[in-house]
């Protein structure tokens, strides 16, 4: 699966999750409303952002 901002793979975590495996590094970040509202409408709610982008945004806010 690839981050829907960059293109890139967002190491996302949730086979893993639903194999009952893992946990996926999203679950202990918190993602700005503003960074989510970016995604375009088909893909919010469905598809991962990678933490290369949410990292960059964060960045961008200091």
């Amino acid at each position: 699966m690839n981050c829907p901002l960059c293109g890139e793979p967002n190491h996302c975590g949730i086979k893993a999750v639903k194999e009952d495996q893992a946990n996926c590094w999203c679950f202990y970040e918190k993602f700005p409303q503003e960074l989510l509202q970016q995604l375009p409408d088909e893909q919010r709610n469905k598809a991962c952002i990678c933490k290369s982008c949410l990292d960059a945004f964060q960045a961008s806010r200091k």
